[in-house]
Protein backbone atom coordinates (compact mmCIF):
# COMPACT_ATOMS: atom_id res chain seq x y z
CA UNK A 1 0.00 0.00 0.00
CA UNK A 2 1.66 3.22 -0.97
CA UNK A 3 1.36 6.92 1.17
CA UNK A 4 -1.32 8.34 0.34
CA UNK A 5 -3.51 11.10 2.78
CA UNK A 6 -6.57 9.44 1.87
CA UNK A 7 -6.00 6.09 3.92
CA UNK A 8 -7.71 5.42 6.87
CA UNK A 9 -5.76 3.85 10.74
CA UNK A 10 -7.86 1.78 12.66
CA UNK A 11 -7.23 1.26 16.17
CA UNK A 12 -8.88 -1.42 18.48
CA UNK A 13 -7.97 -1.57 21.90
CA UNK A 14 -9.14 -4.65 24.42
CA UNK A 15 -9.64 -3.55 28.07
CA UNK A 16 -10.02 -5.42 31.38
CA UNK A 17 -13.15 -3.65 31.73
CA UNK A 18 -15.85 -0.48 30.43
CA UNK A 19 -14.29 2.79 32.47
CA UNK A 20 -11.33 4.27 31.49
CA UNK A 21 -10.39 5.91 34.53
CA UNK A 22 -9.24 2.94 36.63
CA UNK A 23 -9.37 -0.24 33.38
CA UNK A 24 -6.00 -1.08 31.75
CA UNK A 25 -5.55 -1.47 27.85
CA UNK A 26 -4.43 -5.31 27.26
CA UNK A 27 -4.38 -5.74 23.46
CA UNK A 28 -4.15 -2.99 20.85
CA UNK A 29 -4.81 -3.77 17.36
CA UNK A 30 -4.25 -1.10 14.50
CA UNK A 31 -4.78 -1.78 10.34
CA UNK A 32 -4.53 0.94 7.23
CA UNK A 33 -6.75 0.64 4.52
CA UNK A 34 -7.38 2.54 2.00
CA UNK A 35 -10.48 5.10 1.45
CA UNK A 36 -12.69 2.45 -0.18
Amino acid sequence: MQLDKENLIWIDLEMTGLDPEKERIIEIATIVTDKT
